[in-house]
């Protein structure tokens, strides 16, 4: 059994790996710690950058960096590349994470109904495994194009990029959770042989190593091969990814609070999905977070 004292973990890392090891210990020899399923976020950091350095140029647009047209040195986009994605900077629901009405007859009640209440006009009803969703922007333009890209085998370095952009916009609501392990959305292995690529998993990375918490990868597990939900209705995407997740055998999450991720939410289906296993494995609190946040 991997115990946490010989992990390269500090600070309230520490919490974490006494929280998964300690729910590990309890369920005997079958137990398994959760982040032996994984790896610690500096290792799997290490993992994904070796060769991956950020070029001199904008990762979307090729434009040569340098100047005012390198608004950060940790994010390689330029400054008319992020010019074009829309970043939520108003209120937006705490359940599904999608933007609430900014001017308008009744804008200002449905904010605080929002506030109050689980969940907003989109999703109130609906019932969600997960507790939370923290999205940075739109599903639109030229984010939208970015996560498009980062889907394929090339696109390693943009996810890191888009990560580290991300964190930039969010990464104070981040810490502020205080949870306890990072997970990504895993792919069915015939689609990863495809993709040759995870983007969750690469945007987990980032969060994990920024907050100095364990990245458990491989904990979640697909337990069959889903269609693709891109050209589904919604009725269609929640029996397409029902029980499609679970979590690897002799794992206990002994109360944890999970940050699960993933690229893009739409109708939180496949987050749901994910948050139902890790729930039923012990985690007491999943907080979705994502790059985008669609809606129609």
């Amino acid at each position: 059994m991997l115990k946490h004292n010989k992990l390269s973990i500090r600070g309230p890392a520490q919490k974490a790996a006494r929280v998964l090891t300690n729910s590990a210990n309890r369920s005997g020899a079958a137990g398994r710690s959760v982040l032996a399923a994984g790896r610690t976020a500096a290792a799997t950091w290490r993992r994904a950058t070796l060769g991956l350095v950020f070029p001199g140029a904008c990762v979307s647009c090729e434009a040569e960096m340098g100047g005012d047209s390198s608004p950060s040195n940790d994010v390689p986009l330029c400054a008319n590349c992020l010019d074009e994605m829309e970043f939520f900077d108003d209120a937006t629901c705490r359940q599904c994470g999608a933007p609430l009405p900014k001017v308008g007859q009744g804008a200002d009640k449905m904010a605080k109904d929002a506030a109050r209440n689980p969940g907003c006009y989109r999703c109130r009803g609906r019932k969600y495994w997960f507790q939370e969703t923290i999205a940075a922007g739109l599903y639109l333009g030229r984010l939208r194009e970015l996560l498009l890209r980062m889907k394929r085998a090339e696109g390693n370095a943009l996810s890191l990029a888009v990560g580290q952009l991300v964190w930039r916009q969010r990464g104070e609501q981040f810490a502020a959770l205080e949870a306890d392990v990072v997970v990504p959305i895993p792919l069915h292995w015939r689609r990863r042989l495809v993709h040759r690529t995870n983007s969750a998993a690469l945007l987990a990375e980032v969060f994990a190593r920024r907050l100095k918490r364990p990245l458990a990868e491989r904990l979640l597990r697909r337990r069959r091969h889903t269609a693709s939900q891109f050209s589904l209705t919604p009725p269609q995407r929640w029996d397409n990814v029902r029980r499609a997740f679970g979590v690897r055998g002799g794992h206990h999450l002994n109360e944890a609070h999970v940050m699960l991720v993933d690229d893009i939410l739409t109708t939180g289906a496949t987050c749901s999905e994910a948050a139902r296993a890790l729930r039923n494995a012990g985690a007491a609190r999943v907080t979705v977070v994502v790059a985008a946040r669609a809606v129609h």
